[in-house]
């Protein structure tokens, strides 16, 4: 529901009453101020205030999408930078994310994808700190790698078929169960949930191919949600694609410094 600011005050017709208007009060402290003035300057500070208020809420957004997108963001700068407190925090995003694509934009392959989201993220959580802490003295350094050109055009076909696979999947549980939707926007949507899966995991392997999907997830993601009327989460996606590249360069550095 969008906010409606309260009735507003015609400040232009104020100022008509007492002409000359003259700026008095927290514009030009010291001077003597009427009542009528005082009524204009209130009117004034409402009628900004509320004007923010109403573009602030012009933009689509709820507390929750603010919460999320503050989450979301900061978890993409500290796994860019290698750091492992990412991962709790993507979780919240996650979380909150899952209630708005289930109940509030209908997008049941997004909703999907960010419930299960949550164990994943657990588990790339686990394998960044068993992994990182150097427990096993056997494995090598943890740091970012590219996969052998054989591995990465498998990966390319295996993530093109799962992409069929998942909306012939969601069109048909749509059409069976009462209670999930029709999807909306279906091959983008699915698109965006097969290849979130696939960043995801090479992401917990630190695998350099994960930054390359979510240059693809975050530039659909930024015209799904624009016409799903979420600019803010379309915002959100422009910001993480460039936080995409940023962590595409950090990455790169860490190997160039890992290199014998």
């Amino acid at each position: 529901m969008r906010f409606v600011p309260p009735k507003e005050v015609d400040v232009f017709r104020l100022w008509k009453l007492d002409p000359p208007f003259e700026p008095v009060g927290f514009l030009f402290p010291g001077r003597e101020v009427s009542t009528l003035r005082l009524m204009q300057e209130k009117a004034m500070t409402e009628h900004l205030i509320f004007g923010a208020i109403e573009w602030r809420y012009l933009l689509g957004s709820t507390p929750l999408e603010i919460i999320a997108t503050l989450c979301g963001v900061t978890g993409v700068i500290l796994i860019a930078r290698e750091k492992i407190l990412g991962w709790p925090i993507g979780i919240a995003w996650a979380a909150i994310s899952t209630y708005l694509a289930m109940v509030e934009w209908q997008l049941v392959s997004d909703g999907i994808l960010y419930a299960t989201y949550i164990p994943i993220q657990i588990y790339c959580w686990v394998v960044w700190h068993r992994r990182g802490s150097g427990t096993l003295a056997e494995e090598k350094p943890f740091v970012p790698t590219w996969l052998p050109l054989p591995r990465q055009a498998m990966l390319i076909v295996v993530a093109a078929a799962a992409i069929v696979l998942w909306a012939a999947g969601i069109t048909l549980l749509a059409s069976h169960v009462s209670w999930i939707p029709e999807p909306s926007l279906l091959w983008r949507d699915s698109t965006t949930t097969v290849l979130n899966y696939f960043a995801q995991f090479l992401q917990a392997r630190k695998r350099m191919e994960n930054w390359v999907g979510w240059l693809i997830v975050n530039v659909l993601g930024i015209h799904i949600y624009w016409i799903k009327d979420a600019p803010l989460y379309s915002i959100q996606y422009a910001l993480f694609l460039g936080l995409g590249i940023y962590g595409w360069v950090q990455w790169q550095k860490s190997i160039k410094q890992h290199q014998p």
